[in-house]
């Protein structure tokens, strides 16, 4: 069923340094990444290892160059994705990677990062009515205190905002990540204090998948396990579950 995000799949797939469409269900495969030793475009952090279970059964470890064996010996008899936030499991995983990390003189991880991952397109995408959102150009248009427009996505990028009273409140994005950035909208949205539980950010989100599904993209969101409040958002536009995400992150 979810192979069908072949876009999301390739887009995951480059960060990742995997191919996503060959890996097989219900068994966990561990490839070696450079990329996992520089912060990520947009993120401004290093995923000095990162893990993907999807919902479809597939599990991907992406890891530095060097420990692949030893990040398989971890994780070889793992049969389900509880894994992800088995603290032991995290443990070992982070001795390996801070081991390599320390040898290379670069900074040792610093937090463990939990994620749920959602994606959406033509076919998942909810109408939304027009009329709410702009598109949002540069930052002519003030924040509401507290909310921070996102800057690297101007003039260039896909932004749109729902203005109150001459001022952005709400704001949703595509994260300019430098990976099929202009078919995979990888989505992050803000919505200052005061004028959230309106519809604001459910409506800059919609907007901004729609701009890619017009153009036959696909869209990808993650959040926190816990947030209920953007996995609603996401639910709301039609994203649906992609995959859960463990990330040992690291300062560049």
């Amino acid at each position: 069923m979810f192979t069908m995000f072949k876009l999301v799949d390739a887009y995951l797939g480059l960060r990742l340094g995997a191919d996503l469409s060959t890996a097989p269900q219900d068994h966990v495969i561990v490839v070696e990444s450079p990329r996992r030793l520089a912060a990520e475009p947009s993120y401004g952090y290093v995923h000095a290892l990162w893990w993907l279970w999807f919902a479809d059964g597939r599990s991907v470890i992406s890891a530095p160059p060097g420990t692949g064996a030893a990040v398989l010996h971890v994780v070889s008899a793992v049969r389900d994705e509880g894994a992800l936030t088995c603290p032991e499991i995290a443990a070992a995983l982070r001795s390996i990677v801070d081991s390599l990390r320390a040898r290379a003189n670069l900074p040792t991880t610093n937090r463990v990062l939990h994620s749920r991952i959602f994606a959406c397109h033509r076919q998942t995408l909810r109408p939304e009515p027009p009329g709410i959102c702009q598109r949002l150009e540069d930052a002519s248009i003030p924040a509401a205190d507290g909310l921070n427009l996102p800057a690297h996505c101007f003039p260039h990028g896909t932004v749109y905002g729902v203005v109150v009273n001459g001022r952005v409140v709400s704001v949703a994005y595509a994260h300019r990540t430098g990976a099929m950035q202009d078919e995979v909208a990888d989505v992050g949205v803000e919505t200052a204090e005061g004028y959230r539980r309106r519809g604001y950010a459910r409506a800059a989100v919609a907007a901004v998948v729609s701009d890619y599904v017009r153009r036959g993209g696909e869209a990808v969101y993650s959040c926190a396990p816990t947030n209920a409040a953007s996995i609603a958002t996401a639910k709301s536009v039609g994203f649906v579950a992609y995959a859960q995400s463990m990330v040992l992150a690291a300062s560049s």
